[in-house]
């Protein structure tokens, strides 16, 4: 819930945050809420700048590469071990996420590209049939949900993107696990790149 609130827009880094104020906006008792709390701050959303004051977290440039280097070591073999066992019906899912993405960025529709982007990458993640690879991406993802959308508000790095996707997706219909490891290790490389010219 604070995901999407972070994600729309509704709340921006540096903005400050209270129970009551989430629980009134989202119409929900605090205990939830309060819980969703401590759940965004363990996976990195929020932080506590004081004993009584939460705010949205903004990241230093040092700790952007350290995710993305992370991302780019966890997700290139992810996408080495799906090459090796992805299912025909992983394929048609993938290329109908990408051929969704073509027409998104044609579009101008970058919000709707973003959201068809992640599930891309979470259906690899998936095809690489590794629950613990699968769950540790996910925590690294959850950090870069604040800035990673910024890289792809750019119509010129939209398309390079999606250029990018259909490398990794031929890749994994040859089955061809080392192509599958690189493009996806360049893919994950070109995000910082598209990052910090943001």
């Amino acid at each position: 819930m604070i995901e999407e609130l972070i994600l729309s827009g509704h709340l921006a880094v540096g903005d400050k945050i209270t129970e009551r104020d989430l629980a009134e906006r989202l119409t929900m008792s605090r205990a939830p809420v309060r819980e969703a709390i401590k759940e965004s701050i363990t996976a990195g959303l929020l932080e506590r700048s004081s004993a009584r004051s939460i705010i949205v977290r903004d990241f230093q440039l040092s700790e952007i590469n350290e995710i993305y280097t992370i991302r780019m070591m966890l997700e290139a073999r992810a996408a080495e071990l799906a090459a090796r066992q992805i299912t025909p019906q992983s394929l048609v899912e993938l290329q109908v996420l990408h051929n969704k993405m073509e027409l998104a960025a044609k579009a101008d529709k970058y919000e709707e590209y973003y959201d068809l982007n992640l599930e891309f990458h979470r259906l690899i993640h998936s095809a690489a049939r590794a629950p613990r690879l699968k769950t540790i991406i996910e925590m690294v993802m959850k950090e870069s949900l604040l800035f990673r959308s910024r890289g792809l508000v750019d119509k010129a790095n939209i398309e390079t993107s999606s250029q990018e996707h259909r490398g990794i997706l031929e890749a994994l219909r040859s089955n061809d696990s080392e192509l599958a490891e690189l493009f996806m290790r360049r893919h994950i490389r070109g995000g910082l790149e598209r990052l910090r010219l943001d």
